[in-house]
């Protein structure tokens, strides 16, 4: 007897959809890419993103919804720290903002590139992403700073914890090294990322 086909469940198809579409949203930004671009990578018919996302910018939140449980751990390294103007704070904070992020690896890479994308983008703020998953998080990383870090100029506080969003999204590229230098870039930039941080964080 010939076997019955194996019919895919809603939720695994959902995150199909969702793996496809952090992919095409990291190489061709919100405006750049179409829904049917994304039903083609998924390998679904074009009806089923409707079925499963009311709207484009439905799906587009919901990609980066998805891997809130990141920032909910960087949180909760954060607010593990007891004493914010311990000697040692400052690693902890830093260890907070990126270790969940970097641990990501490769599965990851996609989802830095569209963080970056969608912090630079002008019009990110006519979209929910940053302001509602993104905007609670930095606030409290900022303040901590302040305790960690006291005296330091107007506006410092805010520049450089953007300035570290930059370099810890950035780091997911390692495409641009090849026209940088002509030998092979180390398997991993993870301690150089972290020394830049805190120095640009401590000394700035």
């Amino acid at each position: 007897m010939p076997q019955a086909a194996v019919v895919e469940a809603p939720i695994a198809r959902r995150e199909r959809i969702l793996d496809a579409a952090e992919r095409v949203f990291a190489e061709s930004g919100y405006h750049g890419t179409t829904l049917r671009q994304i039903a083609a990578a998924a390998g679904v018919k074009l009806s089923l993103i409707g079925y499963h996302f009311e709207s484009k910018i439905a799906l587009y939140t919901a990609v980066f919804a998805r891997r809130q449980h990141v920032n909910e751990e960087r949180l909760r390294l954060l607010e593990s720290i007891e004493d914010l103007s311990a000697p040692d704070a400052l690693d902890r904070i830093v260890a907070a903002f990126m270790d969940p992020v970097v641990a990501l690896a490769e599965e990851g890479a996609a989802y830095r590139r569209l963080v970056l994308r969608e912090a630079a983008d002008p019009s990110s703020m006519r979209r929910p992403v940053i302001r509602e998953l993104f905007d609670p998080m930095a606030r409290r990383f900022i303040d901590a700073l302040r305790i960690a870090l006291p005296g330091k100029p107007p506006g410092f506080y805010e520049w450089s914890y953007l300035f570290a969003v930059g370099a810890l999204t950035q780091s997911a590229f390692d495409d641009r090294m090849g026209s940088l230098t002509d030998t092979p870039p180390p398997a991993s930039n993870v301690e150089l990322l972290r020394g830049f941080i805190t120095a640009g964080w401590r000394h700035g």
